[in-house]
């Protein structure tokens, strides 16, 4: 596993990688000290040599931010996908309102200084899951459904599927750029994917993978929309889905 860390101070490029080593997760570290070093790596090795790379938002005489639409970038220019692919992009930084943008280009999570020993820990398993998924996913068939769209039968990839949405006698399918709307009933579709998705409310079906954040009243997907979660629903959630992150994939 290749982790890279670009930021412009030394001394927080320091605490990140003693973080990672403190993971006990066998692993290669690569340092930047800017985002036009990281960039020229990246040319160089197409990205190829990277799994999770952290990287600070805002550093001296650079924008991590525009490295991370540029990294977008060479990506759609090689028909890759930007979820779901490597490498699993962290965003380091000491200011909490550049969030929401970060999810514009695709971040896989998100930390802000001081980085708490604990959060760090959660997103960084949450990450090396997530490279273990998609390194096994390369060798496997890929798992399908067949959802019906007017008069046209289509097969999707589960793994594409945010979540699932009831409205009066249909269900819609959110996929990250498409929403498929057809007649049948969610419960058929719960029974159908189970494994990796939680039903958190009558009106909801979730793909684990795609959960960002959740609270007692909703929860947050990556997609940037928050489903409303049950009451009922909500300790249930919570057992399912440790036990999701913490399972190797």
């Amino acid at each position: 596993m290749n982790i890279a860390v670009c930021d412009d101070e030394e001394n927080m490029r320091i605490y990140i990688k003693k973080l990672i080593e403190m993971q006990d997760v066998d692993c290669r570290i690569i340092d930047f000290t800017s985002s036009e070093e990281l960039l020229r790596f990246w040319r160089q090795a197409g990205g190829e040599q990277i799994d999770v790379l952290f990287l600070d938002i805002s550093m001296d005489g650079t924008d991590g931010m525009k490295t991370a639409e540029q990294i977008r970038k060479w990506k759609e220019e090689k028909n890759e996908a930007l979820w779901g692919s490597l490498p699993l992009l962290i965003f380091v930084t000491g200011y909490s309102e550049y969030m929401p943008k970060a999810f514009s280009v695709n971040a896989f999570g998100y930390l802000v200084k001081p980085v708490n020993e604990a959060e760090f820990a959660e997103v960084f398993t949450q990450a090396v899951r997530e490279y273990r998924y998609l390194k096994a996913k390369k060798n496997a068939e890929p798992r399908e459904i067949l959802v019906r769209n007017g008069n046209v039968t289509r097969n999707i990839s589960v793994d594409d599927i945010y979540y699932v949405e009831s409205s009066n006698r249909k269900i819609i399918v959110v996929m990250q750029d498409e929403t498929i709307e057809c007649y049948g009933k969610i419960g058929d579709l719960e029974h159908e994917l189970q494994k990796d998705f939680f039903r958190i409310h009558k009106g909801y079906l979730v793909n684990m993978k795609y959960v960002e954040r959740y609270n007692r009243a909703e929860v947050r997907m990556k997609n940037g929309i928050s489903l409303i979660i049950s009451k009922y629903k909500y300790q249930d959630f919570i057992k399912a889905y440790l036990k999701y992150i913490s399972e190797d994939k």
